[in-house]
């Protein structure tokens, strides 16, 4: 019998929500570029599998040397850990862990009965060398970025380095089905793609310097373009939706990549742009990206507070430029998302209720502009202010199901607060009403579009006037939810 791995996609809770099928499961297929050439890798994903149990049994067999797991912060750690305890019923093979949260907490996850090895940060070549060391029977200790047991507690490996990305083969979409995670954005449909890892900025909440080292790899334009190219013969789309952190670092790539997508009539989704970046192309550069197709890009705004931006977030950039920037775009055809945080350590509520009300300022300079919802704060491992935290005494999970309630939807930093944290949660909630991601999207039907539309201007009189309680509507959401299951 020949050897496998069976790689697992745990589901992620209500992230996918509002679209109308799942995201890709790019992890997993970008860890399986380098080993599917020489090993059959399957993939079960819980959230299109009807009956993932039943998948998971026909997945595995006797040729089966790892099953991987990939998982990120919160709620996705429940479902992952359900996944490995049927991988766990059906063979002896390892579980190994990899993903965000298992490279920022790899001791705290291997010291997980339901894991046997941690693939600490990039995949690609150490879960290769692991399934082949695994497959030979021979030691898996030593490999670099692979976290092993000896005697049932934890041993780091040395360190491996940041790949090269471009050197790397593409994500190996091939195992996905791709068909299954057709997403749309207003009736065009995307296809995922990453053309870098990393970003040079050094904001105090994001996971990226520590799991990228504060570096950006990047491939070419040309390599880019080739394998888009290549992709758009095997798939249809109309839109690459582009998951780089920060699309526009390098300027001059970032614009050959666009000019060469409009050669092929594609367009384009940007998820990752800051504000300074923006403040770095001219007005002629913005009518290039209109005529390009940019359809969509996401800012990290994340703070209305120059304070909290500067003191806490270390976000470059005052208010004053956010909103010269922002309202650049006023007309135009490329909707703009912009991203917000409340419930930041040392944040006022009248802090928070200022960020809240910069949001409203953001929806009211047009139909193009998105607030996908207010984000309650956090603090995520590899993070500074996790760290900063750390030393000031704070209590973190120690273990995974603990990690699996830390959620993005939840006030964690106000427990002790409970005013605030009631506040926090029910603003939130509202805060997913306000813009227009269901005609984006397409999601549900169109009975469901017209509610969620009809309701629209009530969430944000709810917001704007503080007018929080009662709320059933939260009641109805959950319910939805339950039949979307």
């Amino acid at each position: 019998m020949k050897h496998n791995i069976v790689l697992l996609q745990p589901g992620i809770g209500d992230m996918d929500m509002f679209r109308d099928r799942p995201t890709p499961p790019l992890g997993p297929l970008a860890a399986a570029a380098v080993i599917c050439r020489e090993m059959e890798v399957r993939l079960v994903d819980q959230r299109v599998e009807r009956d993932w149990r039943a998948a998971l049994a026909a997945a595995i067999d006797g040729g089966t040397v790892l099953v991987g797991l990939t998982a990120m912060t919160g709620r996705m750690i429940f479902h992952a850990l359900e996944m490995a305890r049927e991988a766990r019923r059906l063979t002896a093979a390892p579980l190994v862990w990899g993903g965000i949260h298992a490279s920022l907490l790899p001791e705290t996850t291997l010291a997980h009965e339901l894991a046997d090895y941690v693939v600490e940060g990039e995949g690609e070549l150490a879960l290769a060398e692991l399934a082949r060391r695994l497959a030979a029977g021979t030691d898996a200790a030593g490999i670099p970025g692979v976290w092993t047991k000896k005697d049932g507690l934890p041993l780091p490996p040395e360190r491996r380095d940041l790949l090269e990305i471009g050197s790397l083969p593409m994500a190996a979409y091939h195992l996905a089905g791709m068909e299954r995670y057709a997403q749309t954005y207003k009736g065009r449909r995307m296809f995922f793609y990453q053309s870098g890892r990393g970003c040079p900025c050094r904001c105090a909440y994001c996971y990226n310097r520590a799991y990228n080292r504060g570096r950006l790899r990047e491939k070419t334009a040309e390599r880019a373009l080739a394998e888009i190219r290549e992709l758009r013969g095997r798939y249809d789309f109309s839109l690459v939706y582009f998951l780089d952190d920060n699309f526009f670092i390098d300027q001059r790539r970032a614009m050959a990549i666009l000019a060469g997508l409009k050669e092929m009539g594609l367009g384009s989704v940007l998820q990752g742009v800051d504000i300074e970046t923006l403040a770095r192309l001219t007005d002629a550069d913005l009518d290039f990206l209109e005529s390009a197709g940019v359809v969509r890009l996401a800012v990290g705004v994340e703070s209305g507070v120059d304070r909290v931006r500067r003191d806490v977030l270390n976000k470059a950039g005052d208010l004053r430029l956010a909103r010269e920037q922002l309202a650049r775009f006023r007309g135009r055809r490329i909707d703009v998302l912009c991203s917000l945080i409340v419930g930041l350590p040392t944040e006022t509520p009248a802090e928070m209720r200022a960020s809240m009300d910069f949001g409203l300022w953001i929806l009211d300079l047009g139909p193009n502009f998105r607030i996908p919802q207010f984000y309650i704060f956090s603090p995520y491992p590899g993070t500074e202010i996790y760290d900063r935290l750390l030393k000031d005494g704070v209590r973190f999970p120690s273990r995974l199901e603990e990690w699996g309630r830390y959620e993005w939807d939840t006030s964690h930093m106000h427990a002790g607060e409970p005013g605030l944290k009631d506040f926090l949660e029910r603003a939130c909630f509202v805060s997913r009403f306000l813009d227009r991601k269901m005609d984006d999207y397409g999601a549900g039907s169109a009975l469901l579009r017209a509610l969620y539309n009809m309701y629209r201007p009530v969430a944000r009189f709810r917001l704007k006037n503080n007018f929080l309680r009662p709320l059933p509507e939260r009641l109805a959401y959950e319910a939805l939810k339950s039949l979307r299951k």
